[in-house]
């Protein structure tokens, strides 16, 4: 059947201290990410990386209501998903600021920015991962760690063989 993932699946190419950076390498700063606008961007050194391409989205702080312990995910109000959707892995890039949702394109999933990229729609039925973020002593926006979730397609939820009740 070939050689095993191990633990491959569950991580990106993000980690703590990576700058967040834009398709053209250039980091980027709290200050270069406008109320409402939206970016992809991916850890500095992995421009390009798949599994890693993440959405860069800045809302109105008082707005968040983040899953409880994620609070400070997002400083100033800049919150990070991977683009990557939960339902077929698709990537998800079109972003609605009058609710506040993310939409994939392939099958309509929509997910809600200010809940945690929760599914409200569509055949998804995990949220988007989150990638913890915060800034550095000269401004620019750090992951403080890998994403939170798995990355992509929801096959985690399935039960396989050898795990499988008799």
């Amino acid at each position: 059947l070939g050689p095993q993932p191990g633990r491959a699946l569950f991580r990106t190419d993000w980690q703590g201290g990576a700058r967040l950076v834009g398709a053209d390498g250039e980091p980027v700063r709290v200050a270069d990410v406008g109320l409402e606008a939206v970016r992809t961007v991916f850890p500095a050194g992995h421009v390009g990386s798949p599994d890693a391409q993440t959405l860069l989205i800045r809302v109105r702080p008082g707005d968040l209501a983040l899953p409880d312990g994620r609070a400070d995910w997002a400083p100033e109000g800049c919150v990070a998903y991977s683009k990557v959707c939960t339902h077929a892995g698709c990537p998800v890039g079109l972003y609605r600021a009058e609710d506040h949702a993310l939409l994939c394109p392939c099958h309509q999933s929509t997910f809600d920015v200010l809940r945690g990229a929760v599914p409200t729609f569509g055949p998804a039925t995990r949220p988007l991962p989150q990638l913890p973020l915060s800034v550095d002593a000269d401004g620019y926006l750090v992951a403080t760690g890998d994403f939170a979730e798995p990355v992509g397609p929801s096959f985690w939820n399935m039960t396989h063989a050898d795990e499988a009740e008799d």
